[in-house]
This record gives C-alpha cells, structure tokens and sequence, in this order.
C-alpha cells in the first residue's frame, strides 16, 4: 500500500487544501486526481472537497479549432478542459488536472498516450510521472486560476487548453482524463465543488485516407470584423450544392443562435448577422456543410 490509510487521508486533505488556497496543485504534491490510474493510492478527484453535479467538465480534442473524436499518429493538436459553475454559490478560482493514457478506462498502471507540449498556459505546468506516487503525466495549476468568464456565479466558466501530439500511428483508443476544482477562496475546503470527466478518443484507420477529414477544406470560412461591436460578415465558398448550417456558440458551448440551416447552391456565400444584443465576450462559430465541420472565434466588444 502506497500510504497507511489514516496517513493518506491526513495528506489528500492537505493536498485539496493546497488546490483551494489556489497555489500548486495535487501532482506536485504527489496525486493523480483525474480518476485515469487506480493504483499507488490515488484518489479519483478531490476528495477533501464537495463533488457536485452543480459543476460540469468537458474535455475537447480539437484539430485547426475544429472539435475531433479521432486523432493522425504523431499530428499536433491542442486539448481543452472546461469546467461550468452551474449553482448559485460564488466560485471565482479554479484547480485542474488533465492526463492521457492507453485505452477507454481507467486502469491500476496506466500507460501515456501522446505528450503534452510546452508552451504551457500562465500558471500552469506540465508534471511528469512521479515514481511511487503516480504514472500519468499531468498538466495542472502553479498559481491562483481566475475564472474564465463570469465572476464566480452560475454560468461561470474556468477553461485551460494545451497543446498535444499525438502517439505514433498504430497506438490505438486513447482517453483524456481531467478534473476541475472550483473554489471559493475561503482558505478550506467547505463549499468547494470539483467534478471529473473524460473522453475517449479514437486512431484514424491506417491507409484508408480518412485521417484526411482533419484536413479537409474549410471552406474558405471567413469573418470580419473581428472583434466587433454589431455585426459580423460571413464568407465561405461551396464546390457543390450542399446541406450548411452556421451556428453560433458561446465559449462554454451553449447555443446562442442558428444563422444558416438548409440546402445551399454552389458557388460563394454571405451571411449578414447582427450580434449588438449580445453580452461582450468570446463567441464560436461553427459551420457544417455535409456534416464537415470547421469553427472560427469571434469576440464582441
């Protein structure tokens, strides 16, 4: 056994403390607390502190901004982690852990899939397997995590996104395994609300040119003026007659608005939108033609 069992618990506690205190988190102290590892004592989220349903994680594999469920051996592709303060209580910072292994579950001695690559995010860091302690490699906090968006109330969103190669081709099903602690700053761990997830990610078949879907034509997807105050101009060209559907997001990934939806002729496209009754932030603009899809950011200021 890693740890005599009341030693553990004395020491997990001061780990979660030392997550809501916003100061490093629990791989430099020793844990894994993802849930992708079973073995070497590790807990499956913070325990010391409150899971709730009342805050949400998504993990996202995205290629050139497009969300994926399936990697290319050996591309590089950027990996998001987003937690969602979905209750009333203030939950203004943040902790995370984010890791990836072998396979769809979580096993006793996982294997690494992939490597994540620096740079790495103000306040955060990459942390390498710990022997004795755990065997994943964690990306995670070093410093105070303010939300994303929002001040800590419902709605709030704490987002952090890597960069990520993938494993050589022939690797196989992968996971991402990641947790986010959101917390409310007052120096314990009452109040606090963590939650887990992971997503399972699978290899493009080898020599079937479908890993070329990654790739394929956005479109000549444009928008201008980027940020703006009113409206957005949206340009993309189609080589045949196609279904489209432009939609917009927000950048926790609840639906604002369809633009577009239906049968499209050839050739070039514009769309006129006016955004000026939108809240000032960060929005995603997906578009589908034959269920492609490609995404842009905008901002509205």
């Amino acid at each position: 056994m890693k740890k005599r069992t009341f030693i553990y618990l004395i020491a997990l506690c001061l780990v979660s403390f030392i997550i809501s205190s916003y100061s490093h988190g629990a791989a430099s102290n020793g844990y894994d607390c993802t849930g992708a590892e079973t073995g070497l004592g590790n807990p499956a989220g913070c325990s010391c502190h409150n899971a709730a349903t009342t805050t949400t994680v998504t993990i996202e594999l995205d290629s050139a901004g497009t969300p994926t469920t399936h990697y290319k051996g050996g591309k590089t592709y950027t990996v998001k982690i987003t937690g969602k303060n979905t209750s009333t209580t203030s939950l203004p910072k943040f902790g995370f852990q984010l890791g990836v292994i072998k396979g769809s579950a979580a096993v006793t001695t996982p294997v690494n899939a992939g490597s994540f690559t620096a740079p790495y995010p103000t306040g955060t860091s990459y942390n390498a397997p710990s022997s004795g302690n755990y065997v994943v490699g964690l990306v995670e906090q070093t410093s105070a995590q303010t939300a994303t968006t929002g001040s800590g109330g419902s709605g709030t969103t704490y987002v952090e996104t890597f960069n990520w190669t993938a494993p050589v081709a022939g690797t196989g099903t992968i996971s991402f395994w990641g947790v986010v602690n959101a917390v409310n700053g007052d120096g314990g761990t009452s109040g606090d609300k963590y939650n887990l997830n992971h997503v399972i990610i699978n290899e493009w078949p080898l020599g079937t040119g479908i890993a070329g879907i990654e790739t394929a034509s956005d479109f000549n997807f444009t928008l201008f003026p980027n940020p703006t105050t009113d409206k957005i101009y949206l340009r993309y060209n189609l080589e045949k007659s196609s279904h489209v559907s432009l939609t917009l997001y927000d950048i926790a990934g609840k639906f604002v608005m369809e633009l577009q939806n239906g049968t499209i002729n050839a050739g070039e496209q514009q769309i006129d939108a006016n955004v000026s009754s939108l809240q000032k932030g960060i929005y995603i603009v997906t578009l589908t033609v034959d269920g492609v899809k490609t995404t842009k950011r905008i901002i509205v200021q």
